[in-house]
């Protein structure tokens, strides 16, 4: 419950007779202006009435200049400028703290207790939505969210990789046996032996131009390089690519929907796909991961 102050219920008090005083005027001036028609009596007591009425709510003016009423209140500008300087102050500090949330929601724990993924895109859910709501620039709100982006487009691909790596180790597996049971001795320029040898290293060659660097791919670029990498990537059996691009192809759009307007599509399937592969408390899945 509100208290006053004895000052504070005088000036209302004031205020109220001030009012009423103002009103009597300008009554009693309508008054003799329309039964006395004296203009000079009806002209004092509207003049008196309006001063009476503008006095009562005098403190809610700073300046009184004459005629004019050159007035303006006492906490317009002031609020003014201090909800404009609040909202600028808050917006900063929203967008800071926001950026440190996202980032520590998306790495903290990698190595034993990561957040699900359900759990960490709910938290950047809410805090994009706040940041909207404070008005920040889209651009802004994309910046604070990237490092969850980049967190879950990594692990997603890593899964990816996974199984593109198993098409990869049955062919270097086939080469690699083949080389061990090659009849000895092995003469200089054995081309059989030697095709051996080169069809072997081009499957490891391949995993490190290739997956090696996944980490480093920039946003917006991980469903072309899996495309390309599925058409390109050696088997040792060519029916293998036509499962692989069916394995990739739901992944693509998913991905490109998050690398456009950092978003999941079909968010259960990637809260299915990116727990599976959730890092183990050994942190084995930490160093593919690894921002």
């Amino acid at each position: 419950m509100k208290s006053y102050s004895c000052s504070d219920m005088g000036l209302k008090i004031t205020n109220v007779a001030l009012l009423f005083a103002g009103l009597a005027c300008l009554v009693r001036g309508v008054h003799v202006l329309w039964t006395v028609n004296e203009g000079s009596s009806a002209a004092t007591a509207l003049t008196a009435g309006l001063f009476l009425l503008l006095a009562s709510t005098i403190d809610r003016f700073e300046v009184l200049k004459g005629w004019g009423l050159e007035a303006r209140t006492k906490q317009l500008d002031k609020t003014l400028s201090e909800a404009v300087a609040t909202l600028n102050q808050l917006r900063e500090i929203a967008e800071l703290s926001s950026e440190s949330i996202v980032s520590l929601n998306s790495k903290a724990g990698r190595w034993d207790s990561a957040p699900s993924a359900q759990v960490a895109y709910e938290v950047v859910k809410r805090v994009r939505a706040n940041l909207m709501e404070l008005g920040s620039a889209e651009q802004r709100v994309k910046q604070i969210m990237e490092p969850w982006v980049k967190v879950t487009t990594n692990d997603l691909v890593r899964v990816m990789l996974t199984e593109l790596r198993k098409s990869l180790q049955l062919g270097s597996e086939h080469y690699r046996i083949q080389l061990q049971s090659y009849p000895l001795p092995i003469q200089a320029g054995d081309s059989n032996h030697q095709l051996l040898l080169d069809s072997l290293n081009k499957f490891g060659s391949f995993e490190g131009d290739y997956f090696g660097s996944s980490n480093d791919w920039p946003i917006g670029s991980h469903a072309s390089k899996l495309a390309e990498s599925v058409e390109k990537m050696p088997l040792l059996d060519e029916s293998d690519r036509l499962k692989l691009r069916h394995f990739i192809s739901p992944w693509l759009p998913r991905l490109e929907r998050l690398a456009s307007d950092y978003e999941l599509l079909d968010e259960d399937e990637w809260f299915k796909s990116l727990d599976e592969e959730k890092p183990s408390s050994n942190g084995s899945n930490q160093s593919s991961a690894e921002i």
